[in-house]
């Protein structure tokens, strides 16, 4: 739609007065308002044209929003991407929806403060990290994304020097400094929004009929707000003992690691390691220990006992990614382990 209001906006502002300007037929040295075709296209070739990580380093806030669209012979897909950064705050924000036909995940994650926002679909849960460490997000994902390119990323490194020799034409509002240039080449139509002086590319689109549609959008300073909320149901820590047990003699083992996936660092009091013993299909904690405790070992009545142990490795003091795990028992029967959250109240 935004694509749509665009190619209105420049259709009826000649009609309206003082709306729009274009330039003549000469420029001043010092530039013109709006670029022409020629300026235009020498902005779009100069290195770093559109850079984000070099926005991200110039606004202390700043939020890019993406969405690509396919429609092919009726099979549907879209991806829409939000990143946010608020530096004074100390928070960011990173949104992803993924769209398939009639199937969507959606999620967002709020992070920056030892209070975290996670949100599924519609619905907004606590978390928490017991030692926060703020970084901006768009030099993260620029990261991930060198470490691993096939996966799924945000599509901000659009290559505007690809298309800076198309001829364009540009409009302006001297007010607002904005400008807004449209051009198309053999397959797509392109609009391309600028603001400020000197100008900062803050939207891009392109379209290929109804096929293929993609948006980018940029904000800076001020409008740009994250939110944290307290006070949402609380979710519990992002790793469950999914360890297979092994048989070591009469003993039956379970150790493992911690991986890297979870990266928030957790009070070890708020953390228990539970031996569960299963009777038609019902299972019941026999045996526990908080790992604040490091070893344990829990003896029951029959004369049968757990050993817990809990090796803290990565971030000394907080359960953390890499830290290890050791639990045993000579117990028979049909057993199991898992982790209770008591900050959540809840099984993970």
């Amino acid at each position: 739609m935004r694509g749509v209001a665009l190619t209105v906006f420049l259709l009826l502002c000649p009609l309206l007065a003082g709306c729009l300007s274009v330039p003549g037929d000469d420029c001043p040295e010092d530039g013109c308002f709006p670029l022409d075709s020629a300026a235009l296209s020498e902005l779009l070739s100069a290195p770093g044209a559109f850079d984000v990580l070099a926005y991200a380093q110039e606004h202390e806030r700043l939020r890019v929003e993406t969405s690509t669209t396919y429609d092919n012979q009726g099979q549907f897909a879209e991806i829409n991407w939000n990143v946010a950064k608020d530096d004074v705050a100390q928070l960011r924000s990173i949104a992803m929806r993924f769209t398939v036909g009639t199937s969507s995940l959606d999620s967002e994650v709020i992070e920056g403060q030892q209070t975290t926002n996670i949100r599924v679909g519609g619905d907004w849960y606590e978390g928490r990290d017991a030692v926060p460490q703020y970084d901006d997000p768009f030099a993260d994902l620029a990261q991930l994304s060198s470490e691993q390119p096939d996966g799924m990323w945000p599509p901000f490194g659009f290559d505007v020097a690809s298309v800076a020799n198309l001829d364009w034409t540009v409009s302006g509002d001297l007010l607002s400094l904005q400008q807004v240039a449209t051009a198309s080449n053999a397959t797509h139509s392109i609009i391309i929004e600028l603001t400020g002086s000197p100008p900062m590319i803050v939207g891009i689109e392109t379209y290929s009929g109804d096929e293929e549609q993609f948006r980018l959008k940029v904000t800076t300073g001020e409008d740009v707000t994250i939110d944290l909320r307290e006070g949402l149901p609380r979710t519990p820590v992002e790793f469950s003992l999914d360890a297979e047990p092994i048989a070591v003699g009469d003993l039956t083992v379970w150790s493992g690691a911690v991986p890297e996936g979870m990266d928030s660092d957790i009070e070890p009091s708020e953390i228990e390691f539970h031996g569960l013993s299963s009777v038609e299909g019902e299972a019941t904690s026999v045996a526990m220990m908080r790992l604040d405790q490091g070893t344990s070992n829990v003896t029951l009545d029959d004369g049968t006992w757990w050993e817990f142990t809990w090796i803290d490795f990565l971030s000394p003091g907080y359960f953390s990614n890499s830290d290890l795990y050791h639990i045993r028992t000579n117990a028979t029967g049909q057993l199991s382990v898992a982790l209770y959250d008591s900050w959540a109240q809840q099984w993970t």
